[in-house]
């Protein structure tokens, strides 16, 4: 997977070019020293880095690296790009790949990066005609500038600098702006009345935070570097207390990635840079948790309907990272890959492990969820909003929130099936109680999707799901390759080491639906092009709902033995309509579910015991072995500490009140007897 002999010539020429300028320093940052020719095909370089800073993988996982780098970087050298639309945020996809483009050896890419932006004269005539405004801009100009400087042309530079300065004379958010033409609609300068993007959805607060304090400390304007500082360290300390407020998504996991690398690689402050490196272990650590085979498992918050693998930024920018799935992406990438290609983070040995599951299974892992604006605000009071249950078989993984799925048009997917796949890597298999199979996960603020409130009570592989509406439809939502069969009242879905069991709860029986299909299929959604719809009608009430049973090999042995015992699973619905269902496996396993309006008091019953919730919230992850700390994950809500242990290895993080960060990584009990010397980690 590397670069084509006429990208080479164009690398070559480009080389030549650059060293007949000789204008540059001892210790410039020169395209030779970026990418380097090996046996193996182009080797991708990070600025030097101190290893202190460093995570430390083995050879073998950074070849891996490198031709998963390597795939990306020849795939995007063949992407049109439209350079110069630089409207607003516009340069959020181009700069990114035109980068990349410079990587693969495309000499015009680096002119391309340096055209006049469309607003120079009317929003950035204060910073030299460059565009310090938009948060996805914000995000590519701070690597252009600081990885890829030295190979702009020395006037643009000194205008990127001298813009700079003026951006952080002073605080440019919400300073006065003269474009300022009153409140009203849109995110510019004009309507804000700021020098820089004002939004605060996490990705975008990033992409900010980090752009304006490396500016700052470039430009030397200590005053705004000192106060952004600050805020990097209270928002990692809030990270390691609540957890991400913008957690999991399949949309923008990877875009607030990306600016975390700018800052890891470009920070010079010492305090900030370990800041950088801890908020990567976490992200990373979170997105390898439901990453699997290039999939993202639920549930999510904003996941976009990017359910299918290498949906949405999170699976592509985990994808790199991690790997491990029969064939790489072969479409469109996303724009950001080429910040962690340049960068010198590598998530720790124990989080790689993580990532392909490489830990005791069968495994279950709570986790609580905080608001939105949590991590933003720093706000350390506020209790969890999301309940998660999280279930590792051999073959899949089964994630959901007690609270469901959002309706009247939030931007949450509470449940969601990864199934091992050998040609696809995973199958994803997405239910919905609503109407459109376009939205088989969150609504994405869109009403009518959902029928109504709804909840999910989960037991490791058996799940029943309610929503009260008892006229709701219920779609499911999952690739062509699973086989569809139906015995006596249950509904099977066969994959190639996963078999799922569904059955209706005061629904009509279930059935694969062409029509529906074929919506789903001519929609724009062209990703869900070779999927298909399975539904079936709510018959009226007060509530109907499906229940979920999920088997493979190394459970049941064969599909025939499992579609034996799911039709012998016992069901009572006999008090459906006060939305209370049992559910007893053939096994012996039992779940009960008793419905609340308020999700937090969801009754949940495990083999008669009920579920506490008190002890759900007391941990951001926790899974269910008795001695704690323990693997895969645990960071108990509130404490500042994460812990990793997967594959043979451990990996820590506390981080104090004030944002210090301090680390252990090695064998297990190893870094469990360095978590005792921290100050109480006690429940």
């Amino acid at each position: 997977m590397g670069i084509s002999m006429l990208q080479k010539r164009f690398l070559t020429a480009l080389l030549l070019v650059l060293g007949a300028q000789a204008t540059h320093a001892e210790d410039d940052w020169r395209l030779e020293q970026m990418v380097k020719e090996t046996p193996d095909g182009l080797v991708f370089h990070a600025k030097p880095i101190a290893k202190r800073f460093q995570n430390q993988i083995s050879a073998e996982e950074e070849r891996a690296f490198q031709q998963r780098a390597r795939h990306v970087i020849s795939l995007q050298a063949k992407q049109k790009v439209a350079a110069g639309n630089t409207y607003f945020e516009n340069e959020k996809r181009t700069y990114g790949w035109l980068m990349a483009q410079v990587l693969a050896g495309r000499q015009a890419a680096i002119a391309d990066l340096q055209l006049e932006d469309a607003q120079a004269k009317e929003w950035h005539r204060e910073t030299e005609g460059i565009d310090f405004y938009a948060c996805f801009t914000l995000k590519h100009q701070a690597r252009k500038f600081f990885y890829f400087g030295d190979l702009l042309e020395p006037e643009y530079r000194q205008r990127m600098l001298a813009g700079a300065r003026a951006w952080t004379a002073e605080d440019p958010l919400r300073r006065s702006h003269y474009a300022f033409q009153g409140s009203g609609e849109g995110w510019g300068p004009d309507k804000k009345n700021s020098w820089v993007d004002v939004r605060t959805t996490e990705n975008l607060y990033l992409m900010r935070l980090t752009s304006v304090y490396l500016f700052a400390e470039a430009a030397g304007s200590d005053e705004v570097a000192e106060k952004y500082k600050d805020e990097i360290l209270r928002y990692t300390a809030a990270l390691y207390r609540v957890g991400i407020g913008e957690w999991d998504s399949e949309n923008y996991h990877g875009h607030s990635i990306a600016p975390l690398c700018n800052l890891y690689d470009f920070a010079a402050d010492e305090e900030v840079k370990l800041c950088a490196k801890a908020c990567l272990d976490w992200f990373f650590t979170a997105g390898a948790l439901k990453y699997y085979r290039g999939g993202f498992n639920g549930p999510t918050k904003r996941d976009y309907n990017h359910s299918q693998p290498f949906g949405g930024s999170a699976a592509n920018m985990l994808w790199l990272a991690f790997g491990d799935t029969p064939q790489p992406k072969m479409g469109d990438w996303e724009s950001d890959e080429v910040h962690l290609i340049t960068s010198a983070y590598r998530p720790p040995a124990a989080v790689y492990a993580l990532a392909r599951k490489d830990f005791p299974r069968p495994q279950k892992v709570f986790s609580s969820k905080p608001h939105y604006s949590a991590t933003t605000t720093a706000d350390l009071k506020s209790p969890p909003e999301y309940f998660e249950t999280q279930y590792f078989g051999h073959s899949f993984q089964m994630g959901s929130l007690a609270s469901g799925t959002s309706e009247d048009g939030g931007d949450v997917n509470g449940f969601k099936i990864l199934a091992y796949s050998d040609a696809r890597g995973a199958n994803e298999v997405q239910v919905v109680p609503g109407p459109d199979p376009t939205f088989p996960g969150s609504p994405k603020y869109a009403r009518g999707k959902v029928s109504g409130p709804n909840r999910v009570a989960q037991y490791d592989n058996l799940a029943i799901w309610l929503v009260k509406n008892g006229k709701s439809p219920w779609l499911w939502v999952f690739p062509r390759e699973m086989r569809v069969s139906r015995v006596d009242n249950v509904t099977f879905l066969e994959g190639d080491r996963t078999w799922i069991a569904i059955r209706g709860l005061g629904t009509s029986d279930f059935a694969i639906s062409d029509s529906l299909t074929e919506q789903l299929a001519s929609s724009e959604k062209a990703v869900f092009a070779e999927h298909q719809v399975l539904s079936a009608q709510g018959l009226g009430g007060d509530f109907c709902g499906v229940a979920i049973e999920v088997g493979e090999k190394e459970t049941h042995g064969t599909f025939t033995e499992f579609q034996r015992k799911a039709k012998a699973a016992a069901l009572d619905v006999t008090k459906l309509a006060e939305g209370v269902v049992q559910y007893r496996a053939a096994d012996g396993k039992a779940l009960g579910f008793h419905w609340k309006d308020d999700s937090r008091g969801l009754g949940v019953w495990r083999n008669g015991e009920r579920h506490g919730w008190k002890a759900h919230a007391a941990h951001l992850y926790r899974s269910d072995r008795e001695s704690q700390p323990a693997g895969p994950v645990y960071a108990p809500w509130g404490k500042g500490v994460l812990y990793v242990e997967a594959g043979g290895r451990a990996f820590a993080n506390f981080v104090t009140p004030s944002g210090a960060v301090s680390s252990s990584d090695g064998e297990p009990a190893e870094v469990r007897a360095w978590m005792r010397t921290l100050p109480s980690i006690a429940d």
